[in-house]
């Protein structure tokens, strides 16, 4: 992530075509589990720290069964001026004998290139800038857009064992 004040975004769905995100639902026993059980996940398929994730909304209630509601984002730095900003949102209610659970993954690519600068936001310097990345950064940007598909099916992926799992445990 590039720290600026003022910086030019560029922001790329890493699945583009409608609707552009990952949906899971889960039906069975002990959904509530997959709160802690996400969480975990995506430390280790992203190989992010905690501090990696920010926990935008989360709700908790408990009444006959226990219910949840979060808003995750979570950013892996790439390289100096790229990075993949995922936004997970994870909802649901049960208990030990039944529940259901959804979970919307909406991966991005960012790069962000720094204008705090009179250089950095002089003419020149954006034709320079415009050059590289159209000619030299493009490909890598493709490169890095494939490695977000990729974490964003790995997750995906272990999800649905992780459902099977919860599915078995009684």
């Amino acid at each position: 992530m590039v720290y600026a004040r003022t910086k030019m975004m560029i922001q790329d769905d890493c699945f583009p075509k409608d609707p552009g995100d990952v949906v899971l639902r889960y039906v069975g026993p002990n959904a509530p589990k997959i709160y802690q059980r996400l969480y975990d996940m995506v430390k280790s398929v992203l190989n992010v720290p905690d501090s990696a994730i920010q926990e935008e909304k989360f709700n908790w209630g408990k009444g006959i069964t226990e219910k949840f509601k979060t808003v995750w984002f979570v950013h892996k730095d790439i390289d100096q001026f790229s990075y993949i900003y995922i936004k997970i949102v994870a909802s649901g209610e049960g208990d030990e004998k039944a529940g259901n659970a959804t979970i919307r993954i909406k991966p991005y690519l960012r790069t962000e290139y720094p204008q705090d600068t009179l250089w950095q936001r002089s003419l020149f310097y954006e034709f320079i800038r415009t050059f590289w990345h159209r000619i030299l950064y493009h490909k890598k940007r493709e490169e890095y857009n494939e490695e977000c598909k990729h974490l964003t099916i790995m997750i995906q992926k272990q999800l649905q064992e992780l459902f099977r799992e919860l599915r078995e445990t009684k």
